[in-house]
């Protein structure tokens, strides 16, 4: 209550007349356990996870090959190990480019994805708002307190998951 209060009294002193005149709707976000909550935040963690584990595994495998000529490496004779050097230095130098490589990937792609996610959270909270008449909305992490009852959290998670579903449960 507090807050309308201090809005319409910011609102009124700003807009004058025409702004006290109008009724204001006021809801709040957590931004946060929207997007973490979201069904198509989880799924798209999930496919990234796996490519995460199947770059590891490539990795790992690359890892193991330059374990094993590292190891290789002990038993030859002096001409050959300096051949094998230049062999090894070679993988290692493809090896940690390569992880740099799948690491900055995975990091671009998850980003991306979040911000796609934040996008449709976005229009989502809009479409949201205009539909039921809200003058305001903010996230939850820019107030100091706010009344459960002004909480539209629950509410648009339920669109969003809606939404998401529908398409999901279309595909053969």
């Amino acid at each position: 209550m507090r807050l309308q209060v201090v809005t319409v009294c910011v609102l009124s002193a700003l807009c004058g007349p025409a702004v006290q005149a109008a009724e204001l709707k006021i809801g709040y976000v957590n931004l946060a356990k929207l997007f973490d909550d979201y069904q198509r935040t989880k799924e798209s963690e999930r496919v990234l996870e796996q490519k995460g584990a199947q770059k590891q595994a490539q990795l790992k495998g690359q890892a193991d090959e330059l374990k094993k000529l590292r190891d290789a490496l002990e038993l030859l004779n002096a001409q050959a190990r300096e051949t094998k050097v230049k062999e090894i230095e070679e993988k290692s130098d493809a090896f940690q480019q390569l992880k740099t490589r799948t690491e900055r990937d995975l990091v671009r792609e998850r980003n991306q994805m979040a911000k796609t996610i934040l996008d449709e959270i976005e229009k989502t909270v809009t479409d949201y708002a205009k539909a039921n008449s809200f003058s305001l909305v903010v996230d939850q992490r820019s107030l100091l307190y706010g009344q459960e009852a002004y909480d539209l959290t629950d509410e648009l998670l339920k669109v969003l998951n809606d939404r998401y579903a529908k398409p999901a449960a279309a595909k053969p």
